[in-house]
This record gives structure tokens, sequence and C-alpha cells, in this order.
């Protein structure tokens, strides 16, 4: 289903982005509202940090041409599995989601994406694709989720 347009006609809401360059890596999950970019977070992070990784970077980057091309409001949603979390710099999954999420936002931002239009959330546990069951269901848990709102 397609968004309607003013005028009564379905819009795309991937009408202008150029995602032919994003690889294997980021998963295009397309909604009424929005599209959204899925990147599993061992990509991005090592486990349990915030830091970006090399091959983290590399993804973003991707990214950053598809963003930086585009008008949307961006939402950066840190999402992690149901493993409790707890160290000196990240208490809980509250922690580690947000701050994963800002790395992101930070990166962006320092690629030349406005900030006026990026925001970070962190999620935790409380959003998972799969029940936090088996390694494999709790590594699609663990996840970036870069959210763009189409354009009303």
């Amino acid at each position: 289903m397609q968004p309607s347009a003013d005028d009564g006609t379905t819009t795309d809401p991937l009408q202008g982005l150029e995602l032919g360059d994003l690889g294997s890596d980021i998963d295009v999950v397309v909604n009424e509202k929005s599209v959204s970019f899925r990147i599993n977070s061992e990509i991005l992070f090592s486990s349990g940090q915030a830091e970006l990784s090399r091959e983290g970077l590399a993804v973003l980057q991707k990214l950053v041409n598809v963003v930086k091309k585009s008008n949307h409001t961006i939402t950066i949603e840190g999402h992690t599995d149901a493993i409790p979390i707890r160290s000196a710099r990240f208490p809980s999954n509250w922690e580690l989601s947000s701050s994963r999420a800002g790395s992101v936002v930070r990166y962006f931002e320092a690629n030349g994406v406005a900030s006026n239009r990026l925001r970070a959330i962190g999620y935790a546990d409380t959003k998972p694709l799969a029940p936090n069951d088996t390694p494999e269901n709790r590594a699609q848990n663990r996840r970036v989720e870069l959210l763009m709102e189409t354009v009303e």
C-alpha cells in the first residue's frame, strides 16, 4: 500500500532515493509512511560497545550518501537483545542502545547531514524482531534502524 498524495495519487516512499549501492549489509523495509534501513549491530559495533567499527563506518557511508540527497526526517533507533549488560559505561541495555543510536547520529552529522533532521532513540530490548530464545534470534534483535519518514 502506497501513501496517497494530496491530489489522490499514490506516492512512492522510495522516490528519489538512490538505493542501488547499499549492498547486502543493509535491509530496506518499506512501510506506509516510512522507509527503514536495518543494520545488524555486529556489523557496526563490537559486542557491548558503542564505538563504530571500521566495517560499520563503511556501511554507514553508503547510507550517508542516500540520506544527504533527501529531505526526510531521520530517526536512528538502537535495539538490543534481552541478555542483560552490566558494565561501568553501560549499566543496562537502555544505555547501550541509546549510545549506539547516538554514535550513528554523530557520524551522520559529521558527514554533512543537518542536525535538525536527526533523532536518536534507544529501545533496549523492548521491540524485538524475534523471540530472544536462540542465538540467531538474539542476533536479529541486536540492530540499528534508520527510519526515514516520508514527506507529506
